[in-house]
């Protein structure tokens, strides 16, 4: 009796044992029920794997819908968390078929979170997902595609072509450096309703036409525009974007306006005459300001941080004066542009911070740039150029390398009075040119060339490159008043071609072993002896209180001992 009852368990164990073997084997390593058109409408919870969907399992993977404009294949409530290249690739589904991915948390911990190869138009939405990914959403073939109200987390940006109807959404950067959030190209799209958080981030559009931006917030990012095309930029709508919590000043074919009063985030000029743009401090994120198209444009007293300062392109009769620029990448980026003048503006801590392409005419002076870190004007293809009176300082890793000036291919060059000081390593030299003509690094009636941080001090300055070019007049402590050009620019921040920099009538080497402000018109040596003297005499005090405070100095004694004794009379 025992030995049938252990047959019998015996036998139902090994039924167990082969049952399980079966089902098991139907079960793929990712958790998931193996990939067949009957099994995968059974999948578990999580995936740790890649998914292509394809006309062979998209109906197996849809919670309904039969793929159809009005009953699109629903594919929801997908929990991923992958290492896989894509986590989901569209991939061999027809033209034909409709389908949304919705109400999915998907992690893909290679490149993209949501991948569309097919050639697809207008027939995929991406629907109250959160997509985390090194590129969140990529379409390479996509057209007219849906994404709304997803939160989208990346370290870089997506490109989308045309049709794109993007609404509703939150994005955000983990990328460490500033880089693009997303591009947008060509006709048809909308931008609506979306947050932006960026790193100094931008969001490019890209020869838009017939599209529509607005109600966006951008917080450390901006906009960015390729739009060259007057007619296709005039069919656009840009309405009520914000950046940092001030609104996207886009302006297209004014003429006659000043634009002032520090309202905008960032600026956009598009066609635009005899147009002044003042007093605004704008948002970096990609440029603060892009003019494109212009003429007649004045910028004055303008503050861009950031990323970058101003873009200019294709337009004629610009000047920027008066405006301070702070940030990483580009100070001024000027393309096609003629008769340009930029004077009296200070750029910090750019790595390029001017830089030229096809530009003539061009008048750039008495400008500061501080503390650049590869070039500090670089010119390409850029003619009839005065540069004077600017103060240029270069950080320099590897000589020849950064460069406080560089050109190539530029012809009609005068370049003097300028100081060029090369920091990191002070015997680097801090120019060069490069395949030019008719290049002058002096001025020869003035006798006057420019100060190089490296030069020795006795003879003329043989200028590196190509360009074979020689200053005949370096020069060091042209003001004269026993301050070197890298105390006055470093420690002092006194100007180097002025001896007596704030005009109170004392130079700036005096002032500064007086213990007074070189800087200050109103701080100078033996002023508080006179003060001294008006408030006795205000106060009824009497003119001798009024002297103690004025002999307290050598200087003042002098005059101290005939007051009184006129005093005594």
């Amino acid at each position: 009796m025992i030995n049938r009852i252990k047959k019998k368990q015996l036998i139902s164990f090994t039924i167990t044992l082969i049952l399980a073997s079966v089902l098991l084997s139907q079960i793929s390593d990712n958790g998931t029920i193996a990939e067949t058109n009957t099994d995968l409408g059974l999948k578990l919870q999580y995936w740790t794997e890649g998914i292509i969907i394809s006309d062979a399992n998209i109906s197996a993977l849809s919670s309904s819908g039969t793929g159809v404009i009005d009953d699109p294949y629903i594919i929801s409530n997908l929990n991923m968390n992958t290492t896989a290249g894509n986590a989901i690739d569209f991939d061999g589904v027809s033209q034909s078929t409709y389908w949304v991915l919705r109400d999915s948390h998907i992690i893909g911990r290679g490149t993209y979170g949501v991948y569309i190869s097919d050639n697809m138009s207008g027939k995929g939405s991406i629907i109250n997902c959160t997509i985390e990914a090194d590129l969140s959403i990529g379409t390479p073939n996509a057209k007219y595609l849906t994404v709304h109200n997803n939160t989208l987390i990346y370290a870089q940006g997506s490109n989308y072509n045309k049709g794109l109807i993007f609404t509703n959404n939150i994005i955000q950067t983990t990328s460490t450096y500033s880089n693009h959030l997303m591009r947008v190209r060509n006709e048809d799209n909308i931008v609506k309703n979306n947050v932006f958080y960026g790193n100094n981030s931008q969001v490019n559009f890209q020869n838009l036409v017939n599209s529509t931006i607005e109600n966006n917030e951008f917080h450390s990012a901006g906009i960015y525009l390729y739009n060259n095309n007057i007619a296709e930029t005039s069919n656009n709508t840009f309405s009520n974007n914000l950046i940092d919590g001030k609104p996207f000043g886009f302006f297209l074919n004014r003429t006659g306006e000043t634009i002032n009063g520090n309202q905008y985030g960032q600026i956009y000029l598009m066609n635009c005459i005899n147009t002044k743009i003042e007093g605004q401090s704008l948002s970096g994120s990609n440029f603060g300001m892009q003019i494109h198209n212009c003429t007649g444009i004045t910028v004055d007293n303008v503050e861009v941080s950031g990323k970058s300062g101003i873009e200019i392109k294709d337009s004629d009769g610009i000047l920027i004066k008066n405006s301070i620029l702070e940030g990483f990448d580009k100070g001024m980026v000027i393309t096609s542009v003629n008769n340009l003048v930029i004077q009296n503006n200070e750029l910090t801590g750019f790595a390029y911070g001017i830089d030229t392409f096809y530009v003539d005419e061009m008048l750039f002076c008495n400008n500061t740039l501080l503390d650049m870190q590869e070039v500090g004007v670089d010119l390409e293809d850029t003619n009839n150029v005065v540069i004077k009176f600017n103060i240029i300082t270069i950080n320099v890793v590897t000589p020849g390398y950064e460069l406080g000036l560089n050109f190539w291919i530029c012809e009609n060059m005068s370049i003097y009075y300028n100081v060029f000081i090369s920091l990191g390593n002070t015997t680097a030299h801090p120019v060069e040119g490069n395949s030019a003509t008719n290049v002058m690094w002096y001025d020869e009636t003035l006798e006057v060339g420019n100060h190089y941080s490296d030069w020795n001090g006795t003879g003329t300055y043989s200028i590196l490159g190509t360009a074979g070019s020689i200053d005949l007049y370096p020069w060091r402590d042209i003001d004269g008043d026993n301050l070197t050009e890298w105390q006055e620019v470093m420690v002092y921040h006194t100007s180097p071609f002025e001896a007596d920099t704030d005009g109170d009538g004392f130079d700036d080497y005096t002032e500064i072993q007086e213990g007074t402000d070189p800087l200050n018109p109103k701080d100078y040596p033996g002023r508080g002896r006179v003060v001294g003297i008006v408030l006795g005499i205000l106060f009824g005090l009497g003119i001798p209180v009024g002297l103690v405070f004025f002999a307290r100095t050598e200087k003042g004694m002098n005059l101290s001992k005939k007051i009184q004794a006129k005093l005594k009379k």
